[in-house]
């Protein structure tokens, strides 16, 4: 059905934005279907696309959204988030990120403010950013003697991300730490001469049995967070919950009906989800009354060692400038055994792997398994697989083993530089190789961020997509060799390619009959923009399940009309 049939129809006006049986027309419609078709008008009913370019016969009786010549894409997937950690991150935590801290002392200042509006032995939260110790005065993170200037009666932990976090007395004396704490598989404590803890913590947030926050100031952070990711056209995530309470914090929150964007939650074994609970179907049967299109269990998430930001990610070689090499969080053979019992249970696993000997060790277990797929139909996982220390050999072995890699794009902003100084002027030449991984050697990288509120825009797919055709970093500096990615790659990794990774393809990522009607509205075709505008290209309608749960602009909204085709 063309615009200039529907233009002649006669229109009745319909009152605020028709749900049920739609007719979304006078738009550019990048379908990403495997054609990659270009559509003009999407016929709804139902919450799923019934017909793309539908016949007038096909759209009687639909009401019609014009959309005035906007362009619309299918809902952005973001395929790794922690939509938990952001929610921490921008609404529990005090923000002591640069630049508006520049040094321990600001940070200090900042956090004591906290401290003084709340109750003696409640904990105050900061919230840092990757790397911060190369942007600030110090040079350096702080430490428990630094925080201990923030408060003596409250404990106070600053998160420079999921890996680094930053305990002050009280808080190491709550938690039980001292002298004699040992160092866990795949973390350490970092210790003054004498062995006692300086309040630096490496990957041991589980182990040292650091807090989750009430549901209370969860539950709202939470609803906060997805307005962010609503209004930046998200519509699907996969999230690796890695706090305790996460997963009770998604099944309240879909109780209550307040879950619009889908979540496919993989929660962490064993400290999140122990692995009797896994391999008994007792986390499962959790989801028994979740709306599956809304919240769904989609996986397994483990860690087989730990941050490259923390220099505990297990490598063969030492860090630059170093004599660490990180560490593997389990034995390989203990971490074989498990991932086979979970593959036999029937979860997709997805493994975060930074170091090259890390990576090794989840590829020789993955070797293992009878099967080269989940029982959902995806691929097993390797996260971070790409962003540094790639190599011909190892992708072959990836494509032989059927697993994907899956690096994180909006990290050549917020990460390379720092990735660049971990491994020295050799292993740290060749990062987030993109072009090479999604053209050349044809993996299908999902789109994603990692986020966990460290940047403002990590969780932004558009961010993503300009940090992979541009590859700037945020020293300035441009990765220029050759990896950039065009926009319509790009696009196919936040959408199909995301949906693809946990078995979702055939219920989004693209609009095609039959899928959910998740879809974004743009003002501008970012097929056409200059690339500069990408990093701040934000939609102006998000749709999920043909109902419109975000616009920027009310009074801008649907401008043309809202109309049914006469029956």
């Amino acid at each position: 059905m063309s615009n200039r049939d529907i233009a002649n129809l006669n229109v009745t006006k319909a009152n605020g934005v028709p749900t049920g049986r739609i007719l979304v027309t006078n738009a550019t419609i990048l379908t990403m279907d495997e054609a990659e078709t270009t559509a003009n008008s999407l016929l709804i009913d139902g919450g799923r696309v019934v017909a793309v370019n539908p016949s007038e016969e096909q759209a009687k009786g639909a009401a019609i959204v014009d959309m005035g010549g906007k362009t619309v894409v299918p809902g952005l997937i973001d395929a790794h988030t922690h939509m938990e950690m952001i929610a921490y991150g921008w609404n529990i935590a005090v923000n002591v990120k640069p630049p508006l801290v520049k040094s321990i002392d600001d940070m200090v200042e900042r956090l004591a403010e906290k401290a003084a509006s709340l109750p003696v032995g409640k904990w105050v939260l900061g919230q840092g950013m990757h790397y911060q110790n190369q942007h600030i005065a110090e040079g350096r993170y702080p430490n428990r003697w630094d925080l201990d200037r923030v408060s003596t009666e409250h404990p106070v932990v600053v998160r420079f991300s999921f890996h680094i976090n930053v305990f002050n007395s009280k808080a190491l004396e709550v938690l039980g730490v001292d002298e004699n704490t040992p160092d866990s598989d795949g973390g350490y404590l970092e210790r003054d001469a004498d062995g006692v803890p300086n309040g630096v913590s490496n990957d041991m947030w589980h182990a040292l049995n650091a807090p989750d926050w009430p549901y209370e100031e969860v539950g709202p952070a939470l609803a906060n967070a997805q307005a962010s990711f609503l209004e930046n056209g998200v519509t699907a995530i996969t999230e690796f919950t890695l706090f305790r309470g996460g997963v009770d914090a998604y099944l309240e929150m879909e109780r209550r009906k307040d879950l619009k964007i889908r979540v496919a939650l993989y929660p962490k074994v064993p400290s999140v989800c122990p692995l009797e609970d896994a391999l008994s179907g007792k986390i499962a049967a959790r989801f028994a009354k979740a709306d599956p299109s809304r919240l769904k269990l989609g996986g397994m998430k483990m860690f087989i060692d730990g941050g490259l930001t923390s220099r505990a990610a297990a490598m063969y070689e030492p860090y630059w400038g170093s004599d660490l090499k990180g560490h593997l969080s389990f034995k390989p053979e203990e971490f074989s055994e498990i991932v086979g019992k979970l593959h036999g249970a029937g979860y997709q696993i997805c493994v975060h792997a930074i170091g090259d000997l890390a990576q090794d060790v989840v590829l020789d277990a993955f070797a293992a398994l009878p099967e080269r797929k989940a029982a959902n139909g995806a691929a097993h996982r390797i996260e971070h697989a790409g962003n540094c220390l790639w190599t011909d050999e190892r992708a072959k072995r990836f494509a032989e083993l059927g697993v994907l890699p899956v690096p994180q794009p909006p990290f050549i902003y917020t990460t390379a530089a720092g990735y660049r100084k971990n491994l020295g002027p050799v292993r740290g030449a060749d990062l987030f190789p993109m072009r090479r991984m999604v053209m050349e050697q044809k993996f299908a990288v999902p789109g994603n961020s990692d986020a966990i509120g460290i940047h403002p825009k990590q969780h932004v797919p558009m961010f993503g997509i300009w940090a992979m055709v541009t590859r700037e970093m945020n020293n300035g500096e441009t990765l220029t060799d050759g990896e950039n990615l065009d926009v319509m790659t790009s696009l196919r990794m936040y959408t199909r390619f995301a949906a693809r990774s946990i078995g979702r393809e055939h219920e989004i990522g693209s609009l095609e009959p039959g899928k959910f009607a998740d879809f974004v509205v743009f003002d501008d075709n970012p097929l056409t923009v200059p690339s500069d505008m990408l990093r701040d290209m934000m939609p102006n309608q998000t749709w999920i399940g043909g109902e419109r749960v975000f616009a920027r602009d009310e009074d801008k909204v649907g401008i043309a009309k809202e109309a049914r085709v006469p029956a």
